[in-house]
């Protein structure tokens, strides 16, 4: 918990000095820039409200088994300073697998149908204020798994809890000045979960971006 503690320190610490440093950038820029730039950067200007979602999925489907996986993550944020946005996401995710019946069992893989829920905070900074915005993600919440797990045809009811920290960088495209796409990276700094993590196994995400106001 100590590497944790330190890990949000020097991040609250390092947006503070984005926030500072961005202020005195503004207070001092004079360059002039084209009008998409110009709508693209309003977009991201403090006091704005901005909405997304991204998500993944993946699947397997092999002689003997078939495995489903997926995740959702809805977020609201509020810029508290221009492309710095803070906020709340929720993932939500689930992994199913399960043995073809007829199948020839060369192996003995473990059947099971497992849910994941995990609220946080986040707080997102776009480095660039073009139409192209790269931008770095940090979040942490407390995480809720639950599910059933088979085994010789019995079933056993099986769950697990724990806190997560989570980093991510991606970039968003500007389609218009209220809608954007987005792709990201996102990887658990700190996961301690006993269970398989379908929110966590994706780490490759596609997303859509709207300003509220």
């Amino acid at each position: 918990m100590k590497q944790i503690r330190n890990i949000l320190i020097i991040w609250l610490v390092v947006l503070a000095s984005i926030s500072h440093t961005h202020a005195q950038e503004n207070s001092a820029l004079s360059e002039p820039t084209n009008s998409s730039d110009k709508a693209s950067s309003a977009v991201l200007k403090k006091g704005r409200i901005v909405a997304t979602l991204n998500a993944s999925a993946s699947a397997a489907n092999d002689i003997q088994q078939l495995t489903r996986t997926w995740s959702l993550t809805p977020q609201i944020g509020y810029l508290i300073a221009d492309r710095l946005v803070v906020g709340l996401q929720f993932s939500m995710g689930k992994r199913y697998q399960k043995t073809k019946s007829g199948a020839p069992v060369t192996f003995v893989f473990p059947e099971y149908q497992l849910y994941s829920a995990l609220p946080e905070i986040y707080s997102r900074y776009y480095l660039l204020r073009f139409r192209l915005k790269p931008f770095v993600q940090l979040s942490s919440g407390y995480n809720f798994q639950w599910g059933k797990e088979y085994i010789d045809g019995m079933h056993t009811t099986v769950n697990s809890q724990n806190f997560a920290l989570s980093g991510a960088f991606g970039l968003n495209l500007r389609l218009s000045r209220r809608i954007g796409l987005e792709a990201l990276f996102n990887t658990r700094f700190d996961n301690n979960s006993k269970l398989i993590d379908p929110n966590e196994l994706l780490k490759y995400r596609l997303g859509v971006s709207i300003s509220v106001n």
